[in-house]
């Protein structure tokens, strides 16, 4: 089984947010590519994608939005994964319909195939947020068992 993250960041917490995702997999014994998605090398022989992006100005980052416009139909033949880092998350409850309606369905709307699992994770603008740590492995170890209930294997 392999695993690509590919992700945009501007202040680098999606960039930790992507090595804890990976780190999270490498445990399991999943093998893990990680692209920044300028970087990404255009391969699409992975069994999972992971793609993640800030939230700056009410929206996704243009490079993650346009990386999947531009690879829909690569990315319709593949399990794909979603994670935003978002300060909404600070609102609490209540902002969960805005966020899902204003940050995960402008990217959930281009890819057909189906995503297994899509998660938002509380960003920060000084000092890491190391509780979200937590909050990322409970959402690997749901994305693997998601992966296994309705795939049939392991991730």
């Amino acid at each position: 089984m392999k695993v690509c993250i590919i992700y945009d960041t501007k202040r680098n917490s999606t960039k930790e947010f992507s090595n804890w995702i990976k780190n999270e997999l490498e445990d399991k014994n999943i093998k893990v590519d990680i692209y920044k998605v300028d970087e990404f090398n255009d391969n699409f022989n992975y069994d999972l994608y992971i793609i993640g992006t800030p939230i700056y100005y009410e929206k996704p980052l243009k490079s993650i939005y346009k990386f999947i416009e531009n690879n829909k139909e690569k990315l319709n033949n593949k399990k794909v994964a979603l994670f935003i880092v978002c300060i909404a998350q600070m609102f609490g409850h209540t902002t969960k319909k805005y966020i899902e309606k204003h940050y995960l369905y402008p990217l959930e709307k281009n890819i057909d195939n189906l995503i297994i699992s899509s998660a938002v994770f509380k960003g920060w603008i000084k000092k890491i947020n190391i509780e979200e740590r937590k909050k990322v492995k409970e959402w690997i170890d749901e994305l693997i068992n998601i992966w296994r209930n309705d795939y049939g294997g392991n991730l």
